[in-house]
């Protein structure tokens, strides 16, 4: 006791320091997990050459709606207007639990910025800018499996290396982006840039996206596009228009040995890859896709969603189309979860006629190879989705 009391004024000097010095940072700095979990039950015909159907969880490790992820999200008060913040997020596969995203542990974003009066610069791995742009303007935000994210090979997801500007000027919105390519020498080879405005108004919303892309060889892919969401009430409209043009050879993933740096913009062109929408051509490629839809919601509980997608693909030597028609009935149970039904109906032709089920490989768009599979396929979800 004696001890104790002893040391009491040294006890209650260091309480007061670190109470001084802890309190401010505690006001002034927050950490938050959050994310969304979602798994469906799905059905497929045309799954194979054959033409079979399948059964499964998720359709490649995703929902129709949502791709599930974790993240951590914090923010900190610098003082004078100024704040800092950072975004390490995860997605994973919610049937297996394992990562997406090529097995990266942030696979989906890492970065770290600063904001003040001047805007926002972030640092890391990001979304491109033609895909946050679509995003914004979208029914569903671009959906998860390939059956409803075809688009995402047109204006690739993700760039590592990204150092993002943003600013809001009221309603009007600016950005730009830059990819570093990291190459040595070569300082466009996979180098990326990407600028674009949006105009927000309430709930409506217009957009308008530039973006190049490089790839190892400093072969380029130009994508440009313009989107609108209009908002009647209970009754959205949704559009969007997106013009691709890649060198012929343009191949994000050195040949199949990177999937990392630039995801979802091409499939490698190597002796065992299927033959996909975003597969490497050997001529140049022009690519000319919209998208048409309606979100309906006719009581706090209940959303309707509808749209249409269609992409013309040409080249010297190819010709072919891909159109999807979707439609997604959802009910929320609360704020953070809700249960839905979903079917979509996916057709092709011309160069694409076989994709649906093919197992052709080591194929490079208009060489003369003929896809092996079927022309439509018809999809049905009932999945589950929690937010927290």
């Amino acid at each position: 006791m004696n001890r104790i009391s002893g040391n009491t004024p040294v006890v209650a000097g260091v309480t007061v320091l670190l109470a001084t010095c802890a309190a401010p940072a505690m006001a002034q700095s927050s950490v938050t997990l959050y994310g969304v979990i979602e798994s469906a039950i799905v059905v497929q015909n045309h799954a194979a050459p054959s033409g079979r159907s399948v059964v499964s969880m998720n359709q490649a490790g995703e929902g129709f709606l949502s791709a599930s992820r974790f993240g951590l999200q914090g923010f900190e008060d610098l003082g004078g207007g100024v704040k800092t913040h950072f975004v390490l997020e995860n997605g994973f596969n919610s049937n297996k639990g394992t990562f997406d995203q090529q097995g990266q542990l942030f696979g989906r974003q890492a970065f770290v910025g600063l904001q003040g009066a001047w805007g926002e610069i972030d640092m890391g791995r990001q979304y491109t800018g033609a895909v946050v742009a679509i995003s914004n303007v979208d029914p569903i935000f671009i959906g998860a499996p390939p059956t409803n994210s075809w688009l995402v090979f047109l204006t690739g997801q993700r760039y590592d290396n990204a150092l993002t500007w943003t600013k809001k000027f009221g309603p009007l919105g600016v950005n730009l982006q830059y990819a570093f390519g990291g190459v040595a020498g070569h300082n466009s080879a996979r180098s990326s840039a990407s600028g674009g405005l949006s105009y927000t108004r309430g709930d409506n919303v217009f957009t308008g996206q530039l973006q190049q892309t490089h790839d190892s060889q400093s072969r380029s892919a130009k994508t440009w596009s313009l989107g609108a969401k209009v908002s009647l009430g209970a009754l959205k409209l949704h559009v969007d228009y997106l013009r691709s043009q890649r060198d012929a050879g343009f191949d994000v993933t050195n040949g199949g040995t990177d999937y990392a740096s630039i995801t979802n913009m091409s499939t490698a062109a190597t002796p065992t890859t299927v033959a996909a929408m975003g597969s490497v051509f050997s001529q140049a490629r022009r690519d000319q896709f919209f998208t048409l839809g309606a979100s309906y919601t006719p009581a706090p509980a209940w959303q309707l969603i509808g749209a249409y997608m269609y992409n013309n693909t040409t080249a010297s030597n190819f010709s072919g189309k891909r159109q999807t028609l979707y439609g997604v009935v959802d009910y929320f149970f609360s704020k953070r979860t809700d249960i839905y039904f979903a079917t979509a109906y996916d057709r092709v032709d011309g160069g694409w006629s076989g994709l649906f089920g093919t197992t052709t490989t080591n194929w490079t768009g208009g060489n003369g190879v003929k896809l092996n599979g079927n022309d439509n396929q018809m999809s049905y979800y009932v999945g589950l989705r929690h937010r927290f």
